[in-house]
């Protein structure tokens, strides 16, 4: 059994301060990272689709490594008090997208993470660009390394890019979603 503090070790997340002007984009990226370990639950209640099983074993793992990382950065009166609405919204996000088959799944993780990457990388942006916190702007790259991983990974399991109405249109939504659920939880 992997321990939180092995978790933590492996992020380089230990000791780290965060910034008050960081509070609201780290209750974000903790909101994201709890909507993105029920995305895989949900997506796991298709049991028998195997692909999507196997993808969702695989993933669940990195995502849980990375909320455990954010909840332990954050106090608890810093995360978001709408958690149960994010765990909610990312199993019905899974579950759906699930239900539609492993095509269909692997769009919406592309797509999710797609938005992921952009949200990591301002952050990561800003505090290098500033001088600002090293240290926290290596744990978030390390996190973004491997949401892009996860979205490579779904990429190319649709084994050509599907560019239809449809599937932009999807997307868009999710992107969408995402943007919203992130400007919600810089507040609350």
């Amino acid at each position: 059994m992997i321990l939180v503090e092995d978790i933590l070790k492996k992020y380089n997340a230990i000791g780290i301060n965060i910034p008050k002007f960081m509070i609201k984009w780290m209750r974000s990226n903790h909101a994201g990272e709890t909507g993105a370990v029920w995305i895989y639950k949900g997506a796991s209640f298709i049991f028998w689709n195997k692909k999507i099983s196997k993808m969702s074993k695989e993933h669940i793992l990195t995502e849980t490594n990375h909320l455990i990382v954010m909840e332990n950065l954050l106090t608890s009166n810093e995360k978001s008090k709408l958690l149960f609405l994010w765990r909610v919204m990312g199993f019905v996000l899974g579950f759906l997208s699930a239900m539609f088959g492993y095509k269909f799944f692997c769009i919406t993780v592309d797509a999710v993470e797609t938005f992921v990457e952009k949200h990591y990388n301002e952050q990561i942006e800003y505090l290098l660009n500033n001088n600002l916190n090293y240290k926290l702007a290596m744990v978030l790259k390390k996190c973004c390394d491997e949401e892009i991983e996860h979205q490579q990974d779904a990429r190319s399991k649709v084994l050509k890019k599907d560019e239809s109405k449809f599937t932009n249109f999807w997307k868009k939504i999710v992107g969408s979603g995402s943007n919203m659920a992130v400007n919600v939880s810089k507040l609350v």
